[in-house]
């Protein structure tokens, strides 16, 4: 700008000068033009402006948080004025920081107890710093308004102490507690402090524990059972609302201080558990006393028919891989035995062969953990499962072939039965002994099972086959029209007694005569190709070894009985449990219309138990009823995973699949189409029975894959 301006008054000075000279004197002929002038001096630069203030740099944005929650206590000090510090911090799956914003109002937690060690029998346990004494209230327990047991009781405080001082510290936090420890508390003690958060409305929960010894020193461990084996069955385990999700943050308030005034009941940890896994076994409940726990609200946890879906004995399902998970057989208490074994008053000695016992000193004297022997008074032998046991002979069945299996043929199998030993066991040894033959695998419509040999109605009919084998040919034909891959199966036991460590036989319950015990075989299944030049098996849709993450051995009494014991491979399960099974050969006359109790139905249904909107009873041997609405399923049942394999829930289902069929008395009562048979074994609501007649045509197509098929809006695989 200054550099045009300057050019500007050079241009007026020049023009000033020519308009005076012109003015002296008349104006004279035009001369020639003269040369150009000299350039007029550069005008000036103007100088340069000055650069504004460097901006602040601002906070990167916050990483949005991804799935879950995980909370890690890295220190615990006490502080002068005896209210604990304790350091932590808080991340989503993938490592990002989550802050206090970002969790459920109110649902970061903490408590503190110390472990408590007795001088003289050695058992150690956990003593809450933050207890309350609560009152006893009314409370309603079926139908009927109860008064509480005790006007007051001492608790471990639930609420866990909040409300705390929170501060940003370098890793994380830093939390002090609102409450104060006692002025003498045990500064040489093992002390625990335990914290629970929550967020996304309980969505992702997270425990966190933390052990240290206020004086300086090594912390002393107390870890009797592992949550993993919790989430065995439970998927995960999560009690208080989803809150509370380690073991080793439950066992710090179910201590032995805290009782439920409203029953008189203890929450100690390992009476407790013990007892709601053991509830329908119960000496108490057998006597006609129920057991339950009154909660929050007055609200009442029913255990009176609780069962564990294994024998109870399997101490090591729960007590495995922890720490200090030995305890169960090294450190007796009469709180942990008499949880299970309640009719039992060590204080008098009542129902105790050992006679009264005022502590634990003694326990170990007449129950050392283990003599290596069975039904004795040993930790471990007092636990031995009969069907577990040693003694048993064993009964180990090889399908060896199948001949004469063409449409039309009656099939020929050739078998071999051993036993631990690998002595062949001849069929008419055999207390019972059957073989199945269904088809075709592409999903069993027809099965036949022939009683090769059951003592002392039938002697065997197998025939010796030489080298240890036998033979037996089916009384039926396979259809003339069967297509396809045919299985056979077979199934049996020995019935045997076993002794006890005294040499004396080990009786039954009725404490009179030997305890019969089924000594059965694994089921094998053999494929033989009816159509097919080689054999197709049946699809794999189940796991059993994740039916064993519950169930522990299934089929086996060891386990969970199931058929008396002599059915116990799912592949074999599936034979019988077919498209057209229902239980009208049990069901009695004038008990309604025969349901079905094909695999996938029976399964699913058995599985909702509680959750179902109409019962499911089924009638079994005897024409006795079986009513499966009081099963508790202790997980998600949405986590399909936990029993299919291979996306075998995944839709479209394969072709083959047949629909479930119902009849009585030779007529067609009910069909449901395939993909409806196994998604009404959970959603039986109307509306859900509804949206599965909506969704099939008139001529029995099922449109369900539209919407749920993979790739798919509401695809199977997103619902879990």
């Amino acid at each position: 700008m200054k550099r045009t301006s300057i050019f500007i008054l050079a241009v007026i000075a020049a023009l000033t000068v020519t308009l005076v000279a012109g003015c002296s004197g008349a104006p004279g002929p035009a001369g020639p033009p003269g040369p150009p002038g000299p350039q007029g001096p550069a005008g000036l630069e103007g100088a340069p402006g000055v650069p504004g203030p460097t901006g602040v740099p601002g906070k990167p944005a916050p990483v949005p948080l991804g799935p879950g929650l995980k909370m890690d206590i890295s220190k615990v000090e006490i502080g002068s004025d005896n209210k604990p510090v304790v350091t932590f911090k808080m991340t989503d799956d993938k490592g990002n920081p989550v802050s206090p914003s970002d969790v459920d109002a109110g649902s970061l937690r903490f408590t503190i107890a110390k472990i408590v060690t007795d001088k003289d029998s050695g058992l150690t346990h956990y003593e809450n710093y933050i207890t309350a004494t609560v009152k006893g209230a009314p409370y309603t327990y079926q139908g009927k308004t109860q008064q509480p047991a005790l006007a007051s009781a001492v608790q471990a405080s639930s609420a866990m102490d909040t409300g705390g001082k929170l501060t940003p510290a370098d890793s994380g936090y830093t939390y002090v507690f609102s409450n104060t420890l006692p002025a003498d508390f045990d500064k040489s003690a093992t002390t625990v402090v335990g914290g629970q958060v929550t967020r996304n409305s309980r969505a992702y929960a997270a425990n966190a524990v933390f052990s240290f010894v206020p004086a300086g020193g090594t912390p002393i461990t107390r870890q009797v059972v592992q949550t993993q084996n919790c989430n065995r069955c439970h998927d995960p385990l999560a009690a208080h609302g989803g809150q509370r999700v380690d073991t080793q943050l439950c066992v710090l308030c179910h201590t032995p201080q805290t009782t439920d005034p409203e029953t008189g009941n203890t929450v100690d940890f390992k009476v407790m558990v013990h007892r709601l896994h053991n509830g329908a076994n119960l000496p108490s409940v057998q006597g006609g006393k129920p057991y339950y726990i009154v909660g929050f609200n007055q609200s009442v946890a029913d255990f009176t028919n609780s069962t564990w879906p294994q024998d109870v004995r399997n101490c090591t399902t729960c007590h495995t891989g922890a720490k200090n998970g030995d305890n169960w057989k090294t450190a007796p208490s009469a709180a942990a035995c008499g949880a299970c074994h309640d009719n039992v008053n060590f204080k008098t000695g009542e129902n105790h062969p050992g006679g009264p016992q005022p502590n634990d000193n003694n326990c170990k004297t007449c129950h050392p953990p283990d003599s290596g022997k069975e039904f004795d008074a040993s930790i471990v032998g007092a636990h031995t499962i009969p069907e577990a046991s040693k003694q048993l002979r064993g009964v180990k069945f090889e399908i060896v072939s199948v001949n004469d299996a063409k449409p039309g043929q009656k099939p020929t199998v050739v078998f071999n039965v051993k036993d631990n030993a690998g002595k062949t066991i001849d069929p008419k040894d055999m207390d019972y002994l059957a073989l199945t033959l269904a088809g075709p695998t592409t999903d069993y419509a027809h099965r036949w099972t022939d009683t090769v040999a059951r003592k002392p109605s039938q002697p065997s009919a197998a025939k010796d086959a030489g080298g240890g084998n036998f033979q037996y040919t089916f009384q039926n034909p396979i259809p003339v029209d069967a297509t396809g891959t045919y299985a056979v199966g077979i199934e049996g036991y020995l019935i045997e007694n076993i002794k006890k460590a005294d040499g004396s036989t080990l009786l039954g319950p009725d404490k009179k005569t030997p305890l019969a015990v089924r000594d059965a075989g694994f089921n094998q299944v053999f494929y033989v190709g009816v159509t097919d030049s080689k054999p197709v098996p049946r699809r794999e849709v189940v796991s059993r070894d994740n039916c064993n993450q519950c169930h522990q051995d299934l089929g086996n009494p060891a386990g969970i009985s199931i058929h008396g014991g002599i059915r116990r491979n799912t592949e074999y399960c599936v034979l019988c449990h077919n498209a057209n099974a229902t239980d009208a050969d049990q069901r009695p006359a004038d008990k309604g219309t025969p349901v079905s109790i094909q695999f996938k139905y029976l399964i699913h249904r058995i599985h909702t138990g509680e959750e179902e909107n109409t019962p499911y009873v089924v009638y079994g041997f005897g024409g006795r009823a079986v009513d499966f609405s009081d099963i508790v399923y202790p997980g998600n049942r949405a986590d399909c995973a936990k029993c299919h394999v291979k996306n075998s829930n995944l839709l479209p289902l394969p072709n083959g699949v047949l629909p479930m069929t119902v009849t009585q008395k030779g007529q067609v009562v009910s069909v449901t189409q395939p993909i409806t048979a196994v998604c009404a074994g959970c959603h039986d609501s109307t509306s859900a029975l509804g949206h599965f007649s909506l969704m099939t045509t008139s001529s029995n197509v099922e449109t369900c894959t539209v919407c749920h098929g993979e790739g798919r809006d509401f695809a199977v695989s997103k619902h879990q």
